[in-house]
């Protein structure tokens, strides 16, 4: 059997993406996911607050693009965007009213949406997850009913009339888990199919099988293409029948699978949307540790401002851009109306993941180190900076600000320029949750160091020398006939008192010198009999 891995919408067929049934999460979800252990819930939240301004006054998002290009941008209304919406508000939690309007808004405009049978799959799978009735409802799933086939060969399949038939193992996964959750007839045939394209290896395909083909499972296939969506998709979808063995260990191969393709900087394909959907569904399923590799990338992708370091507008923050390109536009200026699409569409898959960032008052909170050294003012110092990966902050320093996203490790260096004055400047961090930290390097301009001391001395006594207004802890070297002879440091008050014996006659300069050879004062002493 030949087979390529798929990733990414770019794998949906545009036909599918048409009729808003693009990927998105468990219908079975129904309640917010409760906070891992070691989380940082303040990815997740902006994420959520960037997906509630979404909707219109109608509470449904439109979908805005070009074509053909060089045209001015037009619009619809993306019911299967709404759904994805959704159902992350849903996962994550900290919309509720918002979710109420949408979910409203859907049960008002099910007649507008749902006339395929993936389009009714999708939707009946968020609505009955919402726990909506009625006979609205009701409609929806029995026409959902009948889209399931019967026919010999293909029963439990999604069919629509060709050749309008776009189902795959994307819209079965919403079907198996619609009907599951509505209690209808049909669920276990719908379910058994579902399995059916499951490969040995773990993963769900990306297509099924031509409806005359005599084996329609994924293994009996003569090619099949392995998608990360649709093994997402299906783990999340069957969230609600894990408790029947035959389904538990198809999540458990699938979510093998999904391990097994996971990069190593933690993202599926480069792209939030792939991501997004295999860090939840492995973060639903127990994988907690891959599902966080997973939502560092996407925090690293995730337009953050943080404490005065605002590269993106304010109304662009939270959202999850599609990949590397897309994070790098943004800083350009505020998201257009088709790139905010674009962004909306990733991060409705990204943000549910972005539950799984490391981090919170466990082990996120940043901090900043520093050498703690006395070094040169007006120098350029390196600080460390450590955190949850993926996460943005904003390092200020004498009136200079720079913004740093942690790479995977949770550790990145940056540079400060300090005053070309004597001072103590305070290096302070700021997370985009709002988490602080600080340290302070002390740099040192020239000086003409004071010190007093006798201009005459006898030969063989002690010279004694009083320095003062240096830093605290500053090195001090004093020297007299151009030979050191004392080597010391500051007390905190910045003084000390040396002294060291004159051994030959004669006038002879006296030199201390500080931390650096621009912090120095010179005397003449004579030695006399």
């Amino acid at each position: 059997m030949n087979r390529t891995t798929a990733r990414g919408t770019a794998a949906v067929t545009g036909a599918v993406l048409a009729l808003g049934l693009g990927l998105s999460a468990p219908g079975a979800q129904a309640a917010p996911i409760p906070a891992p252990a070691g989380s940082d819930p303040a990815p997740a939240a902006a994420g959520a607050r960037y997906l509630a301004a979404q909707p219109g006054a109608d509470s449904l998002v439109k979908t805005f693009y070009v074509y053909p290009e060089g045209n001015p941008p037009q619009s619809y209304t993306d019911y299967g965007l709404t759904v994805d919406l959704g159902f992350a508000l849903d996962a994550v939690g900290s919309q509720g009213a918002k979710l109420t309007a949408v979910t409203d808004a859907l049960v008002a405009n099910i007649g507008n949406y749902a006339f395929s049978g993936g389009a009714r799959a999708k939707l009946a799978s968020f609505l009955v997850a919402q726990g909506r009735t009625g006979a609205s409802i009701t409609e929806l799933v029995t026409a959902l009913e009948g889209n399931v086939s019967e026919e010999a060969g293909i029963v439990g399949r999604l069919v629509d009339a060709d050749p309008n038939d776009y189902n795959s193992p994307l819209t079965q996964a919403y079907a198996a888990s619609a009907l599951d959750l509505a209690g209808s007839d049909e669920a276990a045939a719908a379910r058994t199919f579902l399995l059916a394209q499951q490969c040995d290896e773990g993963f769900f395909r990306q297509d099924f099988s031509a409806k005359d083909a005599a084996d329609q499972t994924c293994d009996g296939a003569a090619t099949t293409t392995p998608s990360v969506d649709s093994t997402g998709l299906a783990v999340l979808m069957l969230q609600s029948q894990k408790d029947e063995p035959v389904v538990a260990a198809a999540i458990e191969s699938a979510v093998a699978w999904l391990i097994s393709q996971q990069a190593d900087n933690g993202s599926f394909g480069g792209n939030a949307n792939s991501t997004g959907l295999a860090g939840w569904a492995m973060g639903v399923a127990g994988a907690t540790d891959y599902a966080a590799d997973a939502a560092s990338w996407l925090r690293a992708h995730q337009l953050a401002n943080a404490g005065a370091c605002v590269p993106f507008a304010t109304k662009d923050s939270g959202a999850v851009t599609l990949d590397d390109l897309g994070f790098a536009n943004a800083k350009a200026g505020a998201l257009d109306a088709v790139d905010n699409s674009v962004a909306t569409r990733a991060s409705t898959q990204a943000v549910p993941a972005l539950l799984w960032a490391d981090g919170g008052n466990a082990m996120g909170k940043p901090s900043v180190d520093a050498t703690a050294k006395l070094v040169r003012a007006g120098s350029q110092q390196p600080v460390t900076l450590t955190g949850a990966p993926g996460d943005t902050l904003c390092v200020s320093a004498a009136g200079a600000r720079t913004l740093v996203t942690l790479p995977a490790t949770g550790t990145a260096r940056s540079t400060v320029t300090l005053p070309a004055r004597t001072a103590r400047t305070a290096v302070s961090v700021v997370d985009a949750g709002g988490q602080t930290a600080s340290v302070t390097i002390r740099g040192l301009a020239g000086l003409k160091v004071r010190f007093a001391t006798a201009t005459k001395v006898r030969k063989g006594k002690r010279v004694v020398v009083k320095v003062r207004g240096l830093a605290a802890g500053e090195s001090i070297t004093v020297a007299f006939r151009g030979k050191k002879v004392v080597t010391t440091k500051a007390n905190a008050s910045g003084r000390k008192t040396v002294r060291f014996r004159a051994t030959k006659l004669g006038r002879a300069k006296l030199v201390v010198r500080g931390e650096f050879a621009n912090r120095r004062g010179t005397k003449v002493v004579t030695v006399t009999r």
